[in-house]
């Protein structure tokens, strides 16, 4: 047996231990909707780099979420164990994608999406590597690690609107990874004969030629489309500060041309950072 296959099923023997626990050491379910839209009319989609192996934020990574309850929100560095601890605080949304490594639900890192279970009814989903074997498990050209984009199709319950949400992580080292990757996520973007956005932390800044690329044909920015909108860089290693340029971005097709507010969330829980990134989200009326 390999060294991987060994640290794959001890992942596993972990993350249903956890599950097990859980339910005994006092997690509760969180309230929902205390910084939430004050509208209706939009539709909240969230960004959120979460870190994976630091689960001492357990609780303050899905409070976040819980308090601007967005509809949807894509997660990156998400290992099996925020699955679990995401799903036990805030079990009204849904959670979608597999590890990057595994290609399984719960085990390894993963570009998950979540989405509120109350108001959606999830209509397909998927999820491709950023490799020239985008099917399969694969790591692509001159990448770190294996890098994913996962995504979904989502159904208003009631007014039967569909969107679709695409949310990927591009590597950090690799410059043709990032590039050629940057070209399936975009494709794929583009595939969607309907509302979509796409969110993600892509490694690079906006204003470089890459960020041009991913805006330059049919993806808008929606910090630069918001009536009231935020500047400012959104990683910053626990050390906070403003000044600088984003690297994680929300976008949108042609289709989404009203954009209500952008903001990147710079909320600290008990003095602690949220993450090593700040979470940001765009309020978005869907056509």
């Amino acid at each position: 047996m390999s060294f991987k296959q060994v640290l794959t099923i001890a992942k596993q023997i972990i993350c249903a231990l956890f599950a097990l626990i859980l339910p005994f050491i006092g997690i509760g379910k969180l309230d929902l909707g205390a910084k939430a839209p004050e509208s209706s009319e939009v539709t909240r989609v969230m960004s959120f780099n979460v870190r994976n192996g630091e689960y001492d934020r357990g609780k303050i990574v899905p409070q976040v979420i819980a308090d601007y309850m967005p509809d949807s929100v894509g997660l990156q560095e998400c290992e099996g164990t925020w699955y679990l601890t995401l799903d036990a605080y805030i079990p009204k949304y849904g959670i979608v994608g597999v590890g990057r490594l595994s290609g399984v639900k719960l085990i390894g890192e993963s570009t998950a999406i979540m989405y509120r279970k109350d108001k959606y009814k999830l209509i397909d989903s998927g999820t491709f590597w950023l490799s020239e074997t985008p099917d399969k498990v694969s790591i692509g050209w001159d990448a770190a690690h294996h890098r994913t984009c996962t995504w979904v199709i989502l159904e208003n319950k009631e007014t039967k609107e569909r969107y679709a949400h695409i949310n990927t992580h591009l590597d950090h080292k690799g410059p043709e990874a990032r590039q050629k990757g940057l070209e399936l996520v975009i494709e794929k973007a583009l595939s969607f004969d309907m509302p979509t956005v796409v969110t993600g932390d892509f490694n690079f800044e906006k204003g470089c030629e890459l960020y041009k690329a991913l805006v330059s044909d049919g993806l808008s920015d929606t910090q630069d489309m918001a009536i009231s909108t935020m500047n400012g860089k959104t990683y910053h290693g626990y050390k906070g500060g403003e000044r600088g340029n984003p690297i994680d971005f929300i976008c949108v097709n042609d289709e989404i041309t009203d954009v209500k507010t952008y903001r990147i969330i710079r909320d600290s829980v008990d003095g602690q950072y949220v993450s090593d990134h700040y979470p940001i989200y765009a309020d978005i009326v869907l056509p």
